[in-house]
């Protein structure tokens, strides 16, 4: 497949990697020093499964250059999704698939208003990567999967192409009739994370105190609630599976938002507990452990105070 990776940190860089070291051509869309980087040293992955050097790479700053391809992975922050989206109109074709591994839901609106509905699929990655550094990724392990699938309407061929092409590559792939629940679903999960960003703390700093578990699961509650208001059928019994899975977490374990936290980076939080807070609102579904985490992450939305 002609694959056009958008957005080359974690996700992007990994998922990518994966394939292009699996055989598919894959062009890289970067700027500034991660394109010099993957320009100079190439694509270096760090991962359980083995660690690999893609070099030399395809990689470009201008969407023209690439023309149209079967496949954009679409990689970006979600607080960057329009403005990453607007150059990417060189690379459609008739049948071009975009598979958008964001976290949340509103960037399926945002996404399809620009580049037509029919382009953009729904997606969501299980995948725990990070970049250290321009053109480094690192993968500790954990889930190695990608769920994606029509929006509305039954899977289409593209979807069996994009499925062979990430297994070839030795990655899970489920095409998924409900995508759009199983997006939702890991909305309620990031949300449900977010409590170790409030706190400040890693797993094992703060998971032992009885109310850290419990605190989860009121979040996980209100977000079944709202989704359920929503037309969406999660499942009574999520907040109890989503405890359990993080009772099996590592101690270690930092959600991506407190990293950024910690970082001074942007956060993610407008997509996240505060899209939950939005979508409560309008369904008339209380959020209230949800709107005082949103209220004291907001601030730090754009980076650190200042």
């Amino acid at each position: 497949m002609k694959i056009a990776v958008v957005g080359v940190g974690g996700l992007g860089g990994y998922i990518g990697g994966r394939l292009a070291q699996s055989g598919e051509d894959v062009t890289f869309l970067a700027r500034g020093p991660r394109l010099a980087a993957l320009r100079q040293n190439g694509l270096q992955v760090r991962s359980p499964d083995g660690d690999f050097v893609i070099r030399p790479v395809q990689a470009t700053d201008e969407p023209a250059e690439v023309g149209p391809v079967d496949l954009i992975l679409f990689c970006v922050k979600t607080y960057d999704v329009a403005a990453a989206a607007e150059p990417l109109r060189p690379l459609l074709g008739p049948e071009t698939a975009l598979l958008p591994v964001q976290n949340g839901i509103a960037h399926l609106e945002q996404l399809r208003a620009i580049l037509g509905n029919e382009v953009v699929l729904g997606g969501m990655a299980m995948i725990n990567a990070h970049s250290p550094a321009p053109g480094v990724i690192e993968r500790p392990g954990g889930p190695h999967r990608l769920e994606f699938g029509e929006m509305g309407r039954e899977p289409l061929a593209r979807c069996a192409a994009i499925a062979q092409a990430i297994t070839a590559a030795g990655m899970e792939a489920i095409v998924s009739p409900k995508i759009a629940e199983r997006m939702w679903w890991k909305l309620v999960g990031v949300c449900g994370a977010s409590i170790f960003c409030l706190m400040r703390a890693n797993k094992g700093q703060v998971w032992d105190f009885a109310e850290t578990p419990a605190l989860m699961h009121q979040i996980l509650t209100e977000g079944v609630a709202v989704a359920r208001a929503h037309g969406i059928a999660l499942a009574p019994t999520l907040p109890d599976e989503m405890v359990k899975i993080a009772n099996t977490f590592p101690p270690q374990y930092k959600p991506s938002l407190l990293v950024d936290l910690e970082q001074g980076r942007r956060l993610e939080i407008e997509a996240w507990n505060g899209a939950l807070v939005r979508y409560g609102k309008a369904a008339g579904v209380p959020t209230p452990v949800n709107d005082v985490i949103y209220a004291c992450l907001k601030p730090y939305a754009n980076g650190v105070l200042v």
